[in-house]
């Protein structure tokens, strides 16, 4: 059995483990009894006789590592191979693509979300204080026109969904995947609560919404947005004073002073107005910190809207983790590229959702074996170091 991995980067991993342990990390990852007895409780295995769960998942699972074919018939093909098949026939596997289906690879794609320990924690110097710093943000996938009517894209002559993530940089897995019509805006998929407490939240201007960011603060977590080219907010406090004849920017909007400016930081206390309820007409205020480093090219300032402290990160600082939303730019060309998630040719939604679903756990999967890697590699290497010693 040969597995393609993911676009993840296996550092210095030289060992090829037999297939053996691939694959036995793949089952204790998804044990084949507990799969068995999720798809029992569904009824599924009642009412279809030939229908084995354990091989339509490993089927799936292992065709979108492999990078094969995505076609129906190409999965038909690889099930009776697998499961030593022979007389099922394409309707009948394609009818299998039900609600029910749906709904059962959803739940173990969101038991392994939750469940799934890499053992590991990647964060490294200034994110080390933070229980974790996740990622927010939305991509979208093209699909037949002829999916319009369930799956609404940007455009009028357009079809497609959007895949809403969240990854974490600790373990490099998603903690929340959420899937929608294309026409769906990113903000309206995150409701920040009890999990944002103590983590860094980066956000893609997709989130940009005042209320999130009051939200996430509400709920003692932190936040980097990057700022809309037309945000205009009054300045109430300098939280950085400059020698010399420096402009004062105290009590003054951004726009009417930012021309202007020729220090290489800006950090400032911005007042924002929101609503106080999504849809109410009440509003409400917050003071969060504006902060910008201009950029010698352009001669214009990259801006951000931040809740973390001055005294502990400054301007460059919040640039600098800001950069680390880049990540999530990586996970999703993974998806589209070694995944090709952006190649589903069938219009039929609970294909479409059991294929987006099951790049996802193909995906977690991938992680699994590559942490698996780096486990075999450093055991491989503690051996021959200890044979070295002893000799």
């Amino acid at each position: 059995m040969e597995l393609r991995l993911g676009e993840t980067p296996v550092e210095d991993v030289t060992y090829k483990p037999p297939d053996s342990v691939v694959v036995d990390r793949i089952q204790r990852t998804f044990p084949s009894d507990e799969l068995r007895e999720r798809a029992r409780a569904t009824g599924l295995i009642q009412r279809e006789r030939k229908f084995d769960f354990v091989a339509l998942f490993y089927t799936l699972s292992l065709g979108f590592a492999a990078g094969s074919d995505r076609s129906i018939q190409a999965f038909l093909e690889r099930f009776l191979e697998m499961a030593d098949c022979d007389d099922l026939t394409y309707t009948s596997f394609h009818d299998w693509f039900s609600p029910q289906l749906v709904a059962l690879l959803r739940e173990i794609l969101d038991d392994a979300i939750e469940n799934l320990d890499p053992g590991r924690n990647d964060l490294r110097g200034r994110l080390d204080r933070f229980r974790d710093v996740l990622i927010v943000d939305a991509t979208f996938i093209s699909l037949y026109h002829d999916a319009a009517d369930i799956y609404t894209g940007l455009g009028e002559d357009q079809a497609g969904a959007k895949l809403h993530l969240t990854e974490s940089l600790a373990s490099g897995f998603p903690t929340r995947f959420q899937t929608s019509s294309g026409a769906t805006h990113e903000r309206s998929q995150l409701s920040p609560g009890e999990w944002v407490a103590d983590a860094l939240i980066l956000l893609d201007l997709g989130f940009y919404d005042f209320w999130l960011f009051d939200r996430i603060d509400a709920n003692d977590g932190w936040f980097i947005s990057r700022v809309k080219s037309n945000a205009n907010p009054d300045i109430v406090a300098e939280l950085r004073t400059w020698r010399g004849n420096s402009i004062s920017l105290e009590g003054k909007s951004l726009k009417a002073v930012i021309d202007d400016l020729q220090r290489q930081e800006i950090d400032v206390l911005v007042e924002l107005e929101f609503d106080r309820k999504r849809g109410s007409s009440a509003t409400a205020t917050r003071q969060f910190r504006l902060v910008g480093l201009l950029n010698e090219e352009n001669d214009e300032y990259h801006l951000y809207f931040t809740n973390l402290p001055q005294d502990t990160y400054s301007a460059p600082d919040i640039a600098q983790l800001y950069r680390a939303r880049w990540e999530i730019e990586l996970l999703f060309k993974e998806l589209k590229s070694r995944f090709r998630l952006d190649e589903i040719n069938t219009t039929d939604p609970y294909i479409i959702e059991a294929l987006i679903i099951m790049a996802a756990i193909s995906l977690m999967i991938s992680r699994v074996i590559i942490d698996e890697l780096h486990e075999l590699e450093a055991s491989r290497r503690n051996e021959a170091g200890d044979a070295d010693d002893s000799g």
